[in-house]
């Protein structure tokens, strides 16, 4: 007899878990075209491997043939072309390097030229005077000085000496005994470059500013006035310039056989422009008789101030004629 289950009627028999469904799974010709495409790529690499390998090889040789044209064109280009060049422009370059050398040094002024103190008698006293010089045309020098004599000296005194100038350095009147070893102490030396935009020719601009005339100049030694010999220093005095000025002090220097014999000092007030005057300067006491008379205007022509207006009127001063010792 047979075992029937519960409940009645039939059931379909579970498949085992893990199976595979065969409704499901490849077919026999789904895979078979997977293998054949498989088979196809690997006996097409095994017929070209070998000219893959030829055709790197042959690309290396390629690459090295190029990079070695390469060299070789450079190589050529340069020692056949641009050697000759690149000489020219080195050679250039320390050339210029000179010529840089030689602006910066152009920007730095030479020092003044100080000439050797002198001594000089004048009336039972002593006079110490110096020439100092300032050899730059672009450049303003601002003095600190003394004077010193033996074991004494002057006070410290500043003078602007101008571009291309000469400027006494003086000490008037010094007591006895008379002065020994006399020689100029400078202190400093305050230099200013004179702007060349501004300024291009800065010989021509001073000229143009301070040009005075002393014509028919001549110094008299012999001159009795009353009871008292004088001695004086004449000249028709014309300032050549567009330019007055309120003071222009004036050293005046004598000289005898290239020798500085004696000096003097005086102020010019109020001088016009374009203006002429007759000169005179009275040295009391008399002076030794000198073969040559120089004359030093100083100013400074880069003080605005010592301008005189163009409206000012001429006015006589007796400094112009005073003689003048410090």
């Amino acid at each position: 007899m047979g075992i029937w289950p519960f409940g009645g009627g039939s059931k379909e028999p579970k498949a085992p878990q893990g199976a595979i469904d065969p409704n499901k799974g490849p077919t026999l010709a789904q895979a078979g075209k997977k293998f054949d495409k498989r088979y196809k790529r690997d006996v097409w690499w095994l017929e070209n491997k070998s000219n893959f390998g030829k055709a790197g090889v042959l690309a290396v040789i390629v690459i090295e043939v190029v990079l070695g044209l390469i060299g070789l064109w450079a190589f050529v280009d340069y020692f056949v072309f641009d050697y000759v060049e690149e000489n020219r422009l080195v050679e250039t370059f320390f050339v210029g390097a000179d010529n840089l050398n030689s602006v910066v040094q152009a920007q730095v002024p030479l020092d003044l030229e100080v000439g050797d103190a002198r001594v000089v008698s004048a009336q039972g006293e002593y006079d110490v005077i110096s020439i100092v010089s300032n050899p730059n045309e672009g450049h303003v020098a601002q003095l600190s000085y003394r004077l010193v004599y033996g074991d004494r000296s002057s006070e410290q005194r500043q003078v602007i000496v101008l571009q291309g100038s000469e400027v006494p350095l003086v000490e008037f009147g010094i007591e006895q005994p008379r002065p020994t070893s006399p020689r100029v102490a400078i202190d400093n030396v305050e230099w200013w470059r004179i702007d060349s935009h501004t300024i291009p020719d800065p010989i021509a601009w001073r000229d143009a500013r301070l040009n005075l005339e002393f014509a028919d100049l001549r110094h008299d030694s012999d001159l009795q006035i009353g009871d008292e010999i004088v001695s004086r220093t004449t000249a028709n005095l014309t300032n050549k310039t567009g330019f007055g000025y309120y003071d222009v002090e004036l050293f005046i220097v004598l000289k005898r056989g290239g020798s500085t014999i004696g000096v003097n000092r005086t102020v010019l007030s109020n001088l016009m422009a374009r203006e002429e005057r007759q000169f005179q300067l009275d040295w009391f006491g008399g002076s030794p008789t000198a073969q040559a008379v120089e004359v030093y205007p100083v100013v400074n022509l880069f003080d605005d101030t010592v301008y005189l207006p163009e409206t000012a009127d001429a006015d006589t001063d007796r400094r112009d004629i005073e003689r003048r010792r410090f």
